[in-house]
């Protein structure tokens, strides 16, 4: 038998794939720290997101905090003349860049923007400050005055780039006759449209309404205003230039109470019971001799220059007072004092009286038989007075009112509407016009308007228009407004994101509502950022 030969030691192990393994570390590091990479670049998005939502919301409660800021100072007297010093047209200083008040670590703040002035005013200029709603003209409140809607067309064909058929067809679609009369487009018309629908036959909800009415176009209602600020930004402006159309002219939201801030009902002018109508005129201050010839006013006929009746009174009609008879020959005119007169009630109320301007150049004739002779004593207004004229007719206009109605038809405030509006007012003249505009104070100044531009009572005591003017037009101008359109713009500090709203606010005798809310956000800032962060 061989015997086994001894055995070698055994053969050593390749070393070839020992460098594997860091390389398989090198990738599972390399996989951890893109993971934690990934992870981390998730989180900080993540962060930035939230922080971004974060400062949205903050800016979204900005501005809506700019709202409810307005409402504040706008229907509270005291604010309105104390912080505001009464203008709320154009006040950089209650209006720019407002701290909201409350966590300093959030920063948010507010600036509330106004349309500028169309009558001249550079369109590209920010205007901190609210719009004055009647300032405009009340579409819904002339239908309600004139449910024909002939009043209403002879406004809407004042306004610039309006036609026949346009107007027609707007006072047809809220349901005059006057409209539907001369061609104006029925539901016929809207019935036979791709997408039909029928003419609304009453009052509007929003200006934005007038789009479905034929011929209204968004160029004539906005004009080239596309982010629907007020104010030309970048390349707004077509052919013609800047412009925000009828929305600038028109709305549905003006009211007037006929109240006074405080809620306290005006004085009825044509109260039957002259003896309470005596005594509120007392109450409320107002010249004695005033009072006694407002209840003259309503209760005898006017007398004409050559100081006999207006309406006959030197005949049958002083006969028919006297009670009856033939009239007499013998008659004498004389000068009365009203410091004197006393005032009998027994006698009613009811003479003509449409309007305050009535007093101004009003004469009352009062006869009386002594023997055969008719003695006429003739009263004159203290208001023919121009002193008194300066010093009791705001008065009068502050206090007074020539309707019963809790509520008149919105008329158009003469200290703020622009030359378009003032244009569409029934019986005022481009001469009218041009004299109110010129003597008003400008609506945009940071100065507050003087205590003689309170009342109407100043077209007749500084632009010196005619008496017989005013008289027609008392139903349609006031110096009056409690409605104010609000753009908010909510922001922080440094860059980020900013939220625009609109509001409408009612300031509704110190208990302000909001009666229109829309984010116009999507339609950009609407606020020049040097503007907002100055």
């Amino acid at each position: 038998m061989t015997p086994a030969q001894p055995q070698g030691p055994p053969a050593p192990k390749s070393d070839k794939r020992r460098g594997i393994v860091i390389v398989a570390v090198l990738i599972v590091v390399a996989s951890l720290a893109l993971m934690g990479y990934h992870y981390s670049d998730m989180m900080t998005s993540e962060y930035k997101a939230s922080h971004n939502s974060h400062r949205a919301v903050q800016a979204q409660r900005a501005a809506e905090s700019g709202v409810h800021y307005a409402a504040a100072l706008l229907s509270n007297p005291q604010n309105y003349a104390g912080l505001l010093n009464g203008n709320p047209w154009n006040n950089p200083t209650a209006f720019r860049d407002i701290a909201v008040p409350g966590d300093t670590k959030a920063n948010g703040r507010f600036s509330l923007i106004a349309a500028p002035d169309v009558d001249g005013n550079d369109p590209s200029e920010v205007i901190f400050g609210v719009t004055d709603e009647s300032g405009k003209v009340n579409l819904n409140a002339l239908m309600k005055f004139d449910p024909t809607g002939q009043v209403l067309y002879g406004a809407l064909i004042q306004l610039p780039n309006m036609t026949e058929d346009i107007a027609n067809s707007i006072v047809a679609w809220m349901g005059g006759s006057y409209g539907s009369q001369n061609n104006g487009a029925l539901s016929d018309y809207y019935l036979g449209l791709p997408s039909p629908y029928r003419a609304k036959g009453g009052p509007l909800d929003s200006i934005d309404e007038l789009l479905l009415v034929k011929g209204v176009t968004r160029g004539l209602l906005y004009g080239t205003d596309l982010n629907r600020n007020g104010m030309r930004d970048g390349a707004e402006g077509g052919a013609d230039g800047f412009s925000r159309g009828w929305s600038a002219c028109l709305t549905v939201y003006s009211r007037e109470p006929n109240h006074d801030a405080n809620g306290n009902p005006y004085i009825y002018l044509k109260n039957a019971d002259l003896s309470q109508l005596y005594n509120d005129l007392l109450q409320q201050e107002v010249d004695e001799d005033l009072a006694k010839f407002i209840i003259l006013h309503r209760q005898y006929s006017q007398a004409n220059s050559s100081g006999t009746g207006t309406q006959s009174l030197g005949s049958t009609i002083v006969a028919a007072l006297l009670g009856g008879g033939k009239p007499s020959t013998n008659t004498k005119t004389v000068q009365g004092d009203l410091s004197t007169y006393e005032v009998k009630f027994t006698r009613s109320g009811s003479k003509p009286f449409i309007s305050i301007f009535d007093l101004i150049e009003s004469k009352i004739i009062i006869p009386k038989k002594v023997g055969n002779t008719t003695v006429n004593t003739v009263y004159t207004s203290p208001l023919a007075d121009p002193a008194k004229q300066r010093e009791l007719l705001p008065k009068l206009f502050a206090i007074a009112t020539m309707s019963a109605d809790p509520e008149m038809p919105a008329r158009i405030n003469i200290n703020t509407a622009p030359m378009a509006v003032l244009s569409c007012i029934p019986g005022l003249t481009p001469e009218d016009v041009q004299k109110i505009v010129a003597t008003r104070p400008n609506p945009f100044s940071t100065d507050p308007p003087g205590e003689a531009y309170s009342s109407p009572a100043w077209l007749l005591t500084e632009a010196q228009l005619n008496v017989k003017v005013l008289s027609a037009l008392e139903n349609f101008i006031t110096a009056r407004t409690s409605v104010y359109r609000v753009q908010s713009v909510g922001y922080g500090d440094g860059k980020g994101p900013s939220v625009r709203v609109e509001a409408v606010i009612d300031t509704n005798a110190g208990r302000p509502r909001i009666i229109v809310w829309r984010d116009l956000s999507e339609l950009g800032k609407g606020l020049p950022t040097m503007a907002a962060n100055p």
